[in-house]
């Protein structure tokens, strides 16, 4: 008689019981393995001396946890392809950077033991095109960090949106985003794509010809601070 394959209730608990790591190692323990093999040593002292240094996987790892199938999973690996834009990384001149499929792939190991709704999953691993499927809780918490990946691809959205002809108001409405809280967001990510210069010219031009860009300080208590690495549980 064959032994019945335990059934858990999200990735994060199969990955869990499959590698034999507690709940509180999930994140280091599959950062480590979504970093390629070559840097997986360097990356882990990294990670000791600073997790913060990881933000941006942790932020995916942290959204992939509660997930129960492949297109949620696609869905917050998706963000690390995001992490393109980045630019002036060291981690990424040197491609220590987490690995999209390495997600997938750790989700496809796991996955005939987590108990997954009625709907079968999509029949091919593709990654999602649309946003993550993101509480508004989470989604606040990552905007606002110039390393997010959810941050650029709110960005990129826009600039998208606005080259498709819909106007400013709509596409705040649509984002949940004031226009200091954009202009913000565009001023910490400039250098991330070519044309978030040019969307934060056309957004001052909306307010007159004497706007100036926010400060950092002035928009404070605004715009959502950096996580602590600490909360990253």
């Amino acid at each position: 008689m064959a032994i019945a394959q335990p059934v858990h209730a999200n990735f994060k608990e199969a990955y869990c019981h499959h590698h034999g790591c507690s709940a509180s190692g999930f994140e280091r323990h599959l950062l480590l393995r979504i970093v390629p093999l070559l840097f997986r040593p360097l990356a882990a002292l990294s990670f000791w001396m600073n997790p913060a240094i990881f933000a941006s996987e942790l932020e995916v790892i942290r959204n992939s946890a509660p997930a129960r199938t492949g297109r949620e999973v696609n869905a917050a690996a998706q963000d690390l392809v995001h992490l393109g834009f980045v630019e002036h990384s060291f981690r990424r001149s040197i491609g220590m950077r987490g690995r999209s499929e390495a997600v997938v792939e750790a989700w496809n190991q796991v996955k005939a033991s987590v108990d997954r709704p009625s709907n079968p999953d999509h029949p091919s691993i593709g990654f999602a095109d649309g946003a993550s499927h993101l509480s508004a809780a989470s989604r606040s918490a990552a905007l606002g960090r110039n390393d997010s990946a959810l941050t650029l691809r709110a960005l990129r959205r826009v600039h998208q949106a606005i080259s498709s002809g819909k106007s400013f108001p709509q596409i705040l409405a649509a984002e949940g985003l004031t226009q200091d809280q954009l202009l913000e967001l565009l001023n910490q990510n400039l250098q991330a794509f070519d044309g978030f210069a040019n969307l934060r010219d056309q957004l001052l031009s909306q307010q007159g010809p004497n706007a100036t860009p926010p400060t950092n300080e002035g928009m404070a208590q605004s715009i959502p601070q950096k996580r602590s690495s600490r909360s990253l549980s």
